[in-house]
This record gives C-alpha cells, sequence and structure tokens, in this order.
C-alpha cells in the first residue's frame, strides 16, 4: 500500500534536494524505494534500518547505517532535511532537534506524516522550536509542513535522552542496557518469555554448536538461555538501535557473541544448529505478514540440515503454513491464550 506521506516528500526531494541536504528515513520508506531515483544533487540517506541503507547504496545514494547519529554533521551546514515522522516518539523528537541544530540560518524541515501518528502536533511543537509559522497542509489523511528555521534558541523536544543507553530491564540478578528506538525496548516481551520456557526442557540436555538469535532485539532470547548448552552465539538485527544494545548487552555480561548487521539473516554466510526467533509482524505504522516469510525463508537457508529452529508467534499468524515450503517437520510444540511455539526442521 503506497504511503502517501512518503510520496509527498519524494516529490519534495526530487524538486529541492541539494548534495548539501539531508533524507532522515526508516522503514516507512521500504515500500516505495524504487521511487527514490538518483540524480546529479542526492541528498545524503541516514537510515536506522540495514536494508534500506544497502538498498539506496544500489540506487546511486550516499548512505550511512546508524541509530540516527547526526552528531558528527557540524551545526549549521545543512539547508534542507527531508522526514517522514517514525513510529517511536523519542525518535522524532530527536531527529526534530537535530534537525534544528544542524540546519542553517533559514535552513527549510520538510516533514510529513498520517494524521493517527500524531503528525499535526509534531508539526506544532517543531514550528515553535524553529520559530516559523506551522504551515500544516492537508492531503487526506496526510498532512506536512515546510519549516524554516527562523530561530536559534528554541526550546528542544523531550526525546527521552534518545542517544543513550540505559539500565532498565532485568532479567534474573542481571539488568540490561536498552534505549527506545527498537520493538519493546523497555520490557520483556511476553512471547519471547515465553519461547524461553518452553524450549528449556527440550534442550537441557542437548549439546548445541552453533545459536542464532535471529532479529535479536536488545538481545533477550540470547541472555535467557544462557542456561542452555551453547558454545557459541550470533546475533542479527535490520535495526542500528538493537544492533548497538545487543553489543553492549553481550560486552556487559561476558558473552562471547558475534554482533552481525542483516536484513533477517539474509547476508549471513554461516549455518547454525539451533535458531531462535521472534520475528516481528509490523513493518513502521502497518502490519505486514510477509514479514514472517522472509524470517522463515532464510531461517531454512542459515539452519544446518540436522538442525531445529524454534518461533514463537501471535496465534492468528499462520505459520505453520507459511513453513511448510521451506521445512518438512513443522511440530507445535507449545501455545497460551495469545502465542504459539514451533518447531520447524528440514530433514
Amino acid at each position: 500500500m503506497i504511503d502517501t506521506p512518503t510520496l509527498w516528500l519524494t516529490q519534495k526531494i526530487q524538486q529541492n534536494a541539494t548534495a548539501s541536504s539531508l533524507w532522515l528515513t526508516d522503514e516507512n520508506l521500504l515500500k516505495q524505494i524504487n521511487g527514490a531515483t538518483s540524480r546529479s544533487n542526492n541528498p545524503v540517506v541516514i537510515t536506522n534500518r540495514w536494508d534500506i541503507a544497502e538498498q539506496m547504496k544500489i540506487a546511486g545514494f550516499k548512505t550511512e547505517f546508524s541509530d540516527f547519529d547526526l552528531s558528527a554533521i557540524p551545526d549549521a551546514s545543512v539547508d534542507h532535511i527531508f522526514y517522514r515522522i517514525s513510529k517511536e516518539k523519542a525518535v522524532t523528537h530527536h531527529l526534530i532537534n537535530e534537525s534544528h541544530r544542524v540546519l542553517q540560518a533559514n535552513g527549510k524541515l520538510w516533514i510529513c506524516g498520517l494524521k493517527n501518528e500524531g503528525i499535526k502536533t509534531y508539526i506544532e511543537k517543531a514550528a515553535s522550536l524553529f520559530g516559523c509559522e506551522k504551515n500544516i497542509q492537508k492531503d487526506g489523511m496526510s498532512y506536512s509542513s515546510l519549516l524554516i528555521k527562523h530561530s536559534e534558541n528554541g526550546a528542544r523536544l523531550n526525546d527521552d535522552d534518545y542517544a543513550n543507553l540505559r539500565e532498565c530491564i532485568r532479567i534474573g540478578d542481571k539488568t540490561l542496557l536498552s534505549k527506545p528506538g527498537q520493538f519493546g525496548w523497555n520490557k520483556v516481551d511476553e512471547g519471547s518469555e515465553f519461547l524461553i520456557s518452553a524450549i528449556s526442557e527440550i534442550l537441557a540436555s542437548r549439546n548445541l554448536k552453533d545459536c542464532l538469535d535471529l532479529g535479536c532485539g536488545y538481545g533477550y532470547l540470547t541472555f535467557a538461555s544462557q542456561h542452555l548448552n551453547i558454545k557459541t552465539r550470533a546475533l542479527t538485527d535490520n535495526n542500528a538501535a538493537a544492533l548497538a544494545t545487543a553489543k553492549a548487552n553481550c560486552d556487559r555480561l561476558g558473552i562471547n557473541a558475534r554482533v552481525v548487521a542483516s536484513d533477517a539473516g539474509e547476508k549471513l554466510d554461516v549455518s547454525f544448529d539451533l535458531i531462535l526467533c521472534n520475528p516481528p509482524f509490523h513493518q513502521g505504522f502497518s502490519v505486514d505478514e510477509d514479514l514472517t516469510d522472509k524470517f522463515l525463508r532464510n531461517a531454512a537457508k542459515l539452519l544446518e540440515s540436522e538442525g531445529v529452529a524454534y518461533f514463537v508467534v501471535n496465534q492468528f499468524i499462520a505459520l505453520e503454513k507459511k513453513a511448510s515450503p521451506y521445512f518438512k517437520h513443522i511440530n507445535l510444540v507449545a501455545r497460551n491464550k495469545s502465542f504459539k511455539i514451533v518447531e520447524l526442521r528440514k530433514n
């Protein structure tokens, strides 16, 4: 489905971008990435998504993959910034604040989103920071604005100290670091917790060589499965905040593991005898069940011939049917009112 704010933004980029412009983007661009046409004065793309970074490079854009870290960009050095608001409030506030810092006097922020995402409130707050008119334009449920930086001293938006990790999750006697910008960043996901409880007895007597935490987030499945006899571990995710927190938590807890950026494990070139996965089913603000297919397809590719994968998903996702093209053995091992856990084997 076409995201109308992104369509508006790409049109403004084609009309107004210069080599001194920035395009701040996340997963909302994915379904329209083919519309991101290259030209002589491309903006620099900054994204927290590995897949977008890779695809935008192929499209001819200079691209930076980071957790929206703009700290290396000098103050008042950018002429245009193009931004379709993010799902996470702290991310949006962080990027509005950073846009104000790096834009030169009379620099322009092109900002857009949908009504139910709070875009009107974000525009009003940003206009106050910028010292300019709100200039809100409406197109159905899509709202947009061109904000011009007139003030250097406006009140910054509360971004929940976005740039920094913080202690916020307890697992047993351990405290894990996390931060906004990733799914379930400040809690233990009930599905992941259910998965660990279900596999603990199944795998208690197994000696396992390699375990992959596929779509790791801050790394809960890795840390909560330390009681299992697993020799080496790898964690992978598409999201920059998730990768940063997973790496920090492995270091904090002394876990010898590789943390690798990848789109659902797409680019990994090793195999594993155990894969643990709680796949996402949202892409930005929308439900996208195709994500589950991607995780299943890549899990089959990455699983050793005699290996086993355990997926936990919401009850309404037809995982067994989706898994049938990739796995010969598909076994429902546990379920509760909200989740089900499925064991997958190739042989």
